[in-house]
């Protein structure tokens, strides 16, 4: 019969060693804490924004439903909510713009068909004095032309002309002359850019609203310059392009006057 040795059948305690291959479990038993609903609250608390809104979109993409459950405790439905009520301040800020800057162009139209509307009544207005003042002129003269042209042809003509000349100088001061005669111009020279347009000094300062009712009728004028004429002492505008220039100054039309009656006999020493 055999005798047992004691070293060859000696029981020792077991451990279980770590699923972890870099950490040893510890020899003895710890144990288990549950962590408090604080440090549970900490960490739904420390979830980023941007995490959840990844959730979100990938949960849309995938048609995968989340457990309204979830969403309360880790904020999506609250993001959700956020998002929702700025895409509606959004839309709402966005209507109101709309409809301010509507409201404004109506604004613009009716103004500038009220402008319209006075601009027409101003015009009216000094054309019917206007033409009473030439009745009143032609009745005046006209006792004396009947006298003159029984003694003189030649008076007679110089009363035309000046007579003519007194025309023009009503017509210089309306108020819309400038208008009418930078327009009258720009199609004699057709064309509407590379413009230069001397004016005396009183017209230089409102040229450029001047500029902005001609180019309502016949369209931009590109790159057009305003230079004052201290040659012209009466409103008018001499119009230079790049290869004419059109002189439509007080002193062009005076001597266009005298041409005109020259070519009919009237001595260049008549003085009108």
């Amino acid at each position: 019969m055999g005798v047992l040795k004691e070293d060859e059948h000696k029981i020792e305690a077991f451990s279980f060693r770590s699923l972890i291959p870099q950490k040893q479990a510890p020899g003895e038993v710890e144990d288990f804490k549950l962590s408090s609903l604080k440090e549970s609250q900490a960490f739904k608390n420390n979830i980023s924004q941007a995490d959840i809104r990844s959730e979100r979109e990938a949960a849309l993409e995938t048609s995968f439903e989340i457990l309204n459950e979830v969403k309360e405790h880790r904020g999506l439905s609250k993001q959700a909510k956020e998002d929702y009520e700025i895409a509606v301040a959004k839309a709402v800020e966005a209507e109101v713009a709309r409809v301010r800057d509507e409201a404004y162009r109506d604004g613009m139209d009716q103004g500038l068909q009220d402008g319209k509307e006075q601009a027409y009544t101003e015009a009216k207005k000094e054309l019917s004095e206007k033409l009473e003042a030439f009745t009143d002129e032609l009745a005046r003269m006209q006792g004396q032309i009947d006298n003159i042209l029984l003694e003189s042809q030649e008076d007679a003509y110089n009363i035309i002309k000046n007579l003519s000349k007194w025309i023009v100088l009503k017509e210089v001061d309306e108020k819309y002359y400038l208008s009418r005669l930078l327009e009258k111009l720009v199609h004699e020279v057709n064309r509407k850019n590379n413009l230069v347009l001397h004016v005396n000094e009183s017209a230089f300062g409102y040229m450029p609203e001047i500029i902005k009712l001609v180019e309502r009728k016949v369209g931009k004028l590109q790159n057009t310059r305003v230079e004052i004429d201290l040659d012209q002492t009466e409103n008018g505008i001499v119009l230079e392009t790049e290869n004419c220039i059109i002189d439509g100054s007080i002193q062009a039309q005076f001597k266009a006057i005298d041409e005109l009656f020259r070519s009919v006999g009237l001595d260049d020493s008549t003085k009108a």
